[in-house]
């Protein structure tokens, strides 16, 4: 009985070891996923906290379990750092799994067209074998703002619906039709949302909305609201009249999707 607890005790220290390393290594990926692959809105309304979960299960759960099954302390040494070796290469195996789905789901641009902005992951646009990099011409930050210019007629009609209808390829996600932010931002602030309206149904919006305006020093009607149309939650934008970005009041979750 005594050797049986021995043995439990020195597996259960084993699984917990190594779950205290995950947790270093799952820290490290949060705080890469918070500030550079996901910042704030998007975390909450493009996926982020999604992904999250999905690599919380594989590192903090999958390795640490498959250590408390299989740990066996009188195992040779030899026999330990293979089983040991094994479940590492197990766990590695699927966190970079999925960290590559997460980081194939990052938004790179930020795209308006008719009344909204969307999310635009990036292999929505790499699927296409659009490089990446040629983003740079709208704006070093990522995601990037920009405006789709809707074809109304000729060849590029002809392209816009035969993307849309036959390849299933949305108009945000289309970056031929991409046009820099700032030279279109007369027409987006033609979708300035009636705000008044939006905060007046909804008092954590509303109480979020004026630390924003006092943080930039604007008054409620100083400013252009438009929506930001993502998977999991609407934004609305905060634009002051020169199409800078002052920030963003989210919306609640969408309904089943928290």
């Amino acid at each position: 009985m005594l050797a049986l607890s021995s043995l439990s005790q020195s597996r259960f220290s084993a699984a917990f070891a190594h779950f205290l390393f995950s947790v270093a290594v799952f820290t490290l990926f949060v705080g890469v996923l918070i500030f550079f692959w996901f910042p704030n809105p998007y975390f909450s309304a493009s996926g982020g906290w999604q992904g999250l979960r999905i690599v919380a299960a594989v590192d903090l759960v999958l390795g640490p379990l498959i250590t408390l099954i299989i740990f066996n302390s009188k195992k040779s040494r030899r026999e330990l750092s293979f089983d040991i070796g094994v479940v590492v290469l197990i766990q590695l195996s699927a966190l970079l799994w999925g960290i590559k789905s997460v980081y194939e789901q990052r938004p790179v641009a930020v795209a308006f067209m008719d009344s909204s902005f969307y999310t635009v992951p990036a292999s929505a646009l790499s699927q296409q074998g659009f490089n990446l990099a040629e983003l740079d011409e709208f704006g070093e930050d990522r995601p990037v703002f920009v405006y789709i210019e809707r074809p109304y007629e000729g060849a590029d009609l002809e392209r816009f619906v035969e993307m849309v209808e036959e390849e299933g390829v949305p108009p945000h996600e289309q970056p031929w039709l991409y046009r820099p932010m700032a030279d279109n931002f007369d027409r987006i602030r033609n979708a300035n949302l009636d705000i008044d309206e939006i905060v007046s149904v909804n008092a954590a919006m509303k109480a979020d909305l004026e630390d924003l305006l006092e943080a930039s020093g604007t008054s409620l009607h100083d400013n252009f609201y438009i929506a930001l149309t993502s998977r999991y939650r609407n934004v609305v934008l905060v634009f002051d009249p020169q199409a800078r970005l002052l920030g963003y009041v989210n919306a609640p979750y969408k309904k089943g999707e928290v």
